[in-house]
């Protein structure tokens, strides 16, 4: 009997839990006021909701920071590869514009010696070292080339065809310490010789030797081929007087003969086929 008033008493206070629960959520917006029992209920169930709502909040914001982080590493990729192909196709523009001004510069040449008829090659191989004293170009017998024809590149003279086979040649250049070349001062007139020196060709520059002591050579003077050359026609600019020095043993003087060629940057060179002009 007991127990069942106890179920009987637990069973009501449940119903009435639930109805009055309902009669909350029908009445709320009709009223100014609640009562003990929903402000009892309010008190669980806000902070509840207010948990609830700020954890989801929580979750939402990690899961959004994890995707922008995804799409910004996606980004970042994508603008690194736009960055290395600018840079790519900047470095192509840069070299096109450098091959571009040494064909220039052979083009000139060409037009200012126009009389003399030749034929383009490319180096493609040199002696170690950081100067070309020795190198081959991409030409030979096959193009017409022969030993002892005169090369040319940028301004003026490189050198002589020593050596030919059917697809390459292989050239010995002013700066080389075998070379030597007659020249002419043309300010003057005078003839001397220019050489190939070993301590001056790791300079990339040249001797100028056989200079009369009466000869009034300054520094600056401009130096070409002579008519007296064996293998060089005369009027090729060879380079400039960098300095000039005395001999007091001697009857000579000698100078130092900066070259117009960079003989530390050789691609292109014009060879002059002189038996043509025969």
């Amino acid at each position: 009997m007991k127990r069942h008033s106890q179920f009987t008493i637990k069973n009501f206070m449940i119903i009435l839990f639930i109805i009055s629960s309902i009669s909350m959520v029908f009445t709320w917006e009709l009223r100014q006021s609640t009562s003990p029992i929903e402000q009892s209920i309010t008190y669980v169930i806000i902070p509840f909701q207010k948990g609830a709502t700020y954890f989801g909040d929580w979750i939402k914001d990690k899961v959004d920071f994890v995707k922008n982080i995804n799409e910004l590493e996606i980004m970042n990729a994508r603008l690194t590869e736009e960055v290395d192909q600018l840079r790519y196709e900047n470095k192509l523009l840069e070299l096109d514009k450098v091959e571009l001004e040494r064909l220039r510069e052979l083009y000139e040449l060409d037009q200012q010696y126009a009389d003399y008829p030749k034929i383009g090659a490319r180096v493609i191989g040199k002696d170690p070292g950081n100067w070309y004293e020795v190198f081959i170009i991409d030409k030979g017998s096959d193009e017409g080339l022969e030993v002892n024809m005169i090369v040319m590149a940028g301004s003026g003279l490189v050198g002589r065809v020593i050596e030919v086979a059917p697809n390459y040649s292989k050239v010995r250049s002013i700066i080389d310490d075998t070379s030597s070349v007659s020249a002419k001062i043309i300010r003057t007139s005078d003839i001397a010789t220019v050489s190939g020196d070993k301590k001056l060709g790791d300079q990339g520059f040249c001797l100028i030797e056989d200079i009369h002591e009466d000869v009034n050579i300054i520094e600056g003077d401009e130096i070409v081929t002579s008519h007296l050359g064996e293998y060089f026609p005369p009027g090729i600019l060879i380079g400039y007087v960098k300095r000039i020095e005395s001999n007091p043993n001697k009857l000579t003087k000698t100078a130092i003969l900066e070259p117009v060629v960079d003989f530390k940057h050789l691609e292109e060179v014009l060879v002059i086929n002189l038996k043509a002009i025969d």
